[in-house]
């Protein structure tokens, strides 16, 4: 009975170690910043779904994210990146992106990738921190 008990106890320790943990020191290593109020704010667009409309339900539905937009380089790797990933049909109507809002979900092991082009929605993707990570090298190297 002993021995059962420090068999149970053993895995109750050990066992959370040998998890896997969402690996959240990617995101360190890009250039990011945290949204602000401004990127909430809904630009006077008519003709599409405004990219700071969809930020605005996200955070509605999960207020307790802190979501971060890819800036610099890391952005640029990114779409460089993320364009290799796609087909030739994709690639030719594929807008010219110009916003990376990345909407960690720490519970999870996917995050949503929200992308936008002149505060227009185009598309949201749903990759674990290394895909995204893959994403960016492959860009950096092009």
């Amino acid at each position: 009975m002993r021995l059962l008990l420090y068999f149970i106890i053993y895995l109750l320790l050990v066992f959370p170690l040998q998890a896997e943990k969402v690996p959240a020191g990617y995101a360190a290593k890009w250039d990011t910043i945290p949204l602000t109020d401004l990127d909430y704010k809904i630009k006077n667009k008519v003709n599409c779904k405004s990219f700071e409309g969809t930020l605005k339900e996200g955070k509605i539905e999960q207020p307790h994210i802190s979501p971060f937009k890819i800036i610099n380089e890391t952005l640029k790797s990114f779409i460089a990146g993320y364009k290799v990933r796609m087909s030739q049909d994709e690639l030719n109507s594929f807008p010219n992106i110009d916003t990376v809002v990345i909407w960690p979900n720490y519970e999870q092991s996917n995050w949503y990738v929200l992308m936008g082009s002149e505060s227009c929605f185009v598309k949201w993707i749903e990759l674990q921190p290394d895909n995204i990570d893959n994403i960016i090298s492959i860009g950096k190297k092009i």
